[in-house]
């Protein structure tokens, strides 16, 4: 088996991302960047999405941004990842008045989802699943949910 390759992130503005997604490629930083621009977290939800314009993840994406301020509140961050390219994401998080970063794992194709072993090779996308990592990127909870459901914003909070 070929290991994974490091994940290039783009976020919907189309900067890039180290990995794992602290904050913005050349922003230093010791934690995960939270959406008031100043704090930062030890932990991050990686919520993947199969497709950014799919019904259940427009479902989900309608309460991602609250879920995110609550989990900042608890100095937790929230980062959306697809397999879809930058610029599909930019106009989903516009729709959806989302400010939080929305993360392109277009290419290398679904890098950060191998990683975690998230990614369903059959269909080339992620699974709708949320992994909690910290800054290292060690994995701490995962949240799965089958195709076609959702998962709930109470999930990620109730840990």
């Amino acid at each position: 088996m070929v290991p994974p390759t490091t994940p290039r992130l783009r976020d919907q503005h189309g900067q890039p991302w180290a990995w794992p997604p602290l904050a913005p490629s050349g922003e230093r930083t010791k934690g995960f960047l939270l959406p008031d621009g100043g704090s930062v977290a030890s932990r991050c939800w990686i919520a993947f999405l199969p497709g950014a314009f799919t019904p259940v993840c427009t479902r989900e994406l309608g309460w991602m941004q609250s879920l995110a301020d609550q989990l900042a509140d608890q100095g937790i961050a929230l980062r959306i990842v697809s397999c879809d390219p930058a610029p599909v994401l930019r106009p989903v998080a516009e729709e959806w008045g989302i400010s939080i970063p929305m993360l392109s794992d277009f290419w290398p194709h679904g890098a950060a989802a191998q990683l975690l072993g998230e990614f369903d090779a059959e269909s080339g996308r992620a699974r709708r699943s949320s992994v909690l990592i910290d800054v290292d990127g060690t994995v701490l909870h995962r949240i799965q949910a089958a195709p076609g459901e959702e998962r709930t914003p109470q999930s990620h909070l109730n840990l």
